[in-house]
């Protein structure tokens, strides 16, 4: 995984299903104390909560370690090889879901891609919601360090890697998280919130 590195500062969140629960993240030898949601904030009854972490200058490897005290019962959840760098949504319509294996020189690209671990990948599962989701309904690649296995996928985009991997060499190896969502044909109020929909006087 990769979170964006400073000046921004990166927000860690999870599901719970027990409300106004006390969490704790543990990072960089920093603890970060919060609350889950008081009521429901999906259909599956579950509530959120969020910790934004302090800017980070350094890229990792670091560990993220929450745990959520309910009823004295403890829960645990860690995260662990987490880097710090760029974050890159890659999105469009066919031209940017063409895989590497379809480019000019693909097969040096994949041949290559085990060169640069500090290039992860993620790629949500082409699924359709009717209405706006917190997260995807499925994941087709969970983050992944850059490989010939992971790179030579069919659903790695080859504009989003070679982007990625140019960026990544061109500012001395920053690590890079390369987020690729598209769907071949798709329009751009497919992409777009109700809220920017209704401004623009368009109903779909």
């Amino acid at each position: 995984m990769v979170l964006q590195r400073a000046p921004q500062r990166a927000i860690v969140w999870g599901y719970t299903d027990t409300f106004n629960a006390s969490m704790t993240l543990t990072f960089n030898e920093k603890v970060y104390c919060t609350q889950s949601s008081l009521v429901p904030t999906n259909l599956f009854g579950e509530s959120i909560w969020s910790v934004t972490l302090d800017a980070q200058t350094e890229e990792g490897p670091f560990q993220i370690n929450v745990t959520q005290i309910s009823n004295g019962t403890l829960a645990n959840i860690t995260l662990d090889d987490v880097l710090f760098g760029d974050v890159w949504v890659c999105s469009g319509q066919s031209n940017m879901e063409m895989a590497v294996s379809q480019i000019l020189n693909g097969s040096i690209e994949i041949e290559n891609a085990g060169k640069y671990p500090k290039i992860r990948l993620l790629t949500p599962a082409n699924v359709q919601s009717d209405v706006p989701i917190e997260e995807p309904h499925g994941i087709a690649v969970n983050w992944q360090i850059a490989s010939p296995e992971t790179v030579g996928l069919i659903v790695t985009s080859a504009v989003c890697w070679v982007y990625g991997r140019m960026i990544h060499e061109g500012l001395g190896g920053r690590p890079m998280g390369l987020l690729h969502s598209s769907w071949g044909g798709t329009e751009i109020e497919f992409w777009s919130a109700p809220e920017a929909l209704k401004d623009c006087g368009i109903s779909l």
